[in-house]
């Protein structure tokens, strides 16, 4: 052989053991670092999945608690609109239907206002009224409540708990007006879908569907299963791996356990909310060494072949390469627990198309996902809080102008009524009017012509509200006025009204009306009706009799219409019941109304009875009848019994002029 073969075979030996030299120390630096970053990588993956288990205990307990400070808000907003309109003399009724308005307008899903013995009278759901006590285990959701009957606490929230196949969440506050519990109760299935969406199913999906772990796993302190995600080939956690895990747990730190070519991280959970602490397991297959050494060994026969300084340097750049990745994942990691991530030192990892390059994208990915959650629960709170806000806002506005209109339209209503029947041994007298939830505007009077003579009225106006409680101020004053003309009979006082009526009202509206003069010593009576239905006169022996219909069309239709008129006598123990078109047009709740053979069987049963004893019968046999919150009109009516006997200066008779 030659000496420029053996300087070649001695060069060639050389360069092939100088490159076998560097591709085998590149191989080891390459196997530790790859190793000590995989460690790494499982560690900072068990601890995003504990800290997703500790995030998806946080979340719905803060919104629940948001939730409740709103329903102490909703409910001390109902504590003044009960006391608003119960100083205002509102109808129960009437309070009944604006928490309802209030709860189908938005607000809260249950209202209940109690008296001050704990019995809940208002509530928006229909039912028997309810009874706060102290007893627990009698009445579980109740009890916590009856404090505040003796404003011991003031305020009181519980805990979402399932209650008629929903998850119900309570809060109460005491009255503001005197002793009372006001408890608002809201619908809260939304906090489970929260939970769902903000727990550790879904990042244990993400890992595993990126392929960089084998299994994820949430354990109990004690070493209990408690969520878990696996692949087709990751096989349930060993027993060396739950005692392994259980002692990371109990010393508060991080934990890795190899076995075989498996890698498996531990991370403790603390304990949230009340809620036990447990453990954070993930498992990462190993890498495969081999195929990353093989790599090296080619590179670094390629680089000694060429030059040794250059494949050195090239080894040495190369294992550079391989770490960046790596650290930046690693520097990704901590800024993410410091909470000052920035996705744009991922991109040079992002390009990769190996494994490093798939880790870098999910777990910015990840990174992404759980910052726009808390962004987004942060802006949803902050609208819902908003929304709250100008609906409050609306909705007061709204109450204010109803309260007013109604407050006024029941002033003028009341002040019309008068103020005092006559009395005597002769008769008995008495008036009742009971308005409906939106004022109609229908009024009875009782006019004193004389000592014996007397004019009595029941009227009803078209309309609700302010409008129709100055058109019964119109009709009022025009009979009054018709009145103190001299000689005037029922028939002249509705052709004068009607004729006042259709030239002086602004309102586009009409109104019926009944007029009778009633003399008090002989019993005879002269009446005429405007549209109005005739009065029924209930004799001794309880038979009911219906009035001849005379009179004419309702007031305000048509100027100069002339009027009939008919004349009766009351003998003695004789009542005359007059009222509106309320009482017949009451309905039930399946959209009967009263009618005319109620109404005769009603009389009827009030054999004996005194005027106001028939009046308040016939009021309970109507509210009997609509049932709770079914009355839509006013209801008057007006009653005279007849004590003394009948002069005999004129049989009884009935004839129409």
């Amino acid at each position: 052989m030659t000496f420029q073969g053996r300087l070649v075979l001695l060069i060639s030996g050389l360069v092939t053991l100088a490159v076998a030299l560097v591709t085998i120390l590149l191989a080891w630096t390459t196997h530790s670092a790859i190793q000590s970053r995989v460690e790494a990588d499982g560690r900072g993956a068990a601890t995003l999945l504990a800290r997703s288990a500790t995030l998806a205990r946080e979340v719905p307990r803060d919104v629940e608690a948001l939730l409740g400070d709103r329903l102490l808000s909703e409910a001390t907003l109902a504590a003044h609109l009960v006391a608003v309109m119960e100083a205002g003399k509102a109808p129960v009724k009437a309070v009944i239907d604006r928490l309802k308005a209030v709860a189908d307008g938005g607000g809260p899903d249950e209202i209940w206002v109690t008296d001050n013995r704990g019995r809940a009278y208002l509530h928006n759901i229909p039912g028997p009224d309810i009874t706060f006590g102290p007893d627990a285990r009698a009445q579980p959701r109740q009890a916590p409540y009856y404090g505040l009957l003796n404003r011991a606490p003031e305020k009181v929230v519980t805990d979402a708990a399932t209650e008629g196949g929903k998850l119900m969440k309570f809060a109460g506050v005491a009255g503001v007006d005197k002793p009372r519990i006001v408890q608002v109760g809201a619908d809260v299935r939304r906090l489970g879908d929260i939970a769902r969406k903000a727990g550790v199913d879904g990042v244990m999906a993400s890992l595993l569907a990126a392929g960089t772990v084998e299994g994820a796993w949430l354990l109990e302190r004690d070493g209990r299963l408690a969520a878990h995600a696996t692949g087709p080939s990751a096989g349930p956690l060993s027993e060396r791996a739950v005692e392994a895990a259980k002692a990371a747990a109990a010393a508060g730190e991080t934990g890795l356990l190899r076995e075989g070519d498996r890698l498996t991280a531990f991370a403790p959970v603390p304990a949230v909310a009340g809620q036990g602490a447990g453990i954070a397991v993930v498992r990462l297959p190993a890498e495969d060494l081999s195929s990353v050494i093989g790599r090296h060994v080619k590179i670094g026969v390629l680089v000694g072949l060429l030059v040794l300084a250059a494949g050195v340097y090239g080894a040495v750049r190369f294992a550079r390469s391989q770490m960046a990745p790596i650290e930046r994942l690693g520097e990704a990691v901590a800024a993410v627990e410091a909470g000052r991530f920035n996705p744009f030192t991922l991109n040079e990892a992002m390009e990769r198309n190996d494994e490093m390059g798939r880790l870098a994208r999910v777990f910015r990915s990840m990174a992404l996902e759980a910052s726009y959650r808390e962004e987004t629960l942060d802006a949803q709170l902050l609208m819902r809080t908003a929304e709250l806000e100008t609906r409050t806002e609306r909705l007061a506005a709204a109450e204010h102008l109803i309260e007013e209109e109604q407050r006024a339209a029941r002033d003028v209503q009341a002040n019309l009524l008068p103020q005092q029947l006559p009395a005597g041994r002769d008769s008995q007298f008495f008036g009742l009017l009971v308005p409906g939830p939106a004022v109609s505007g229908d009024f009875y009077d009782v006019i004193e012509l004389d000592e014996r003579q007397c004019l009595l009225v029941v009227a009803g106006v078209s309309g609700w509200g302010v409008p129709a409680a100055f058109l019964m101020l119109l009709v009022r004053g025009a009979i009054r006025e018709a009145t103190a003309r001299p000689g005037m009979t029922p028939a002249a006082i509705l052709a004068a009204a009607n004729d006042r009526l259709c030239g002086q009202s602004p309102f586009d509206g009409f109104a019926t009306a009944f007029v009778a003069l009633y003399d008090r010593e002989t019993g005879t009576l002269s009446h005429s009706s405007a549209g109005n239905r005739a009065p029924c006169r209930i004799r001794a022996d309880g038979s009911v009799l219906t009035l001849a219909d005379a009179g004419g069309p309702a007031l305000g239709v048509r100027k100069g219409i002339p009027y009939g008129e008919a004349v009766t006598r009351l003998e003695q123990e004789d009542t005359l019941f007059l009222c509106t078109e309320g009482v017949l047009r009451a309905v039930n709740a399946q959209r009967e109304p009263f009618g005319e053979e109620r109404l005769a069987a009603v009389l009827h049963q009030g054999r004996g009875l005194s005027a106001r004893d028939r009046s308040e019968l016939l009021l309970r046999a109507v509210e009997a009848h609509v049932g709770p919150g079914g009355q839509t009109g006013d209801i008057v009516c007006l009653t005279v019994r007849r004590l003394l006997p009948a002069s005999e200066l004129a049989p009884e008779s009935e004839a129409t002029v």
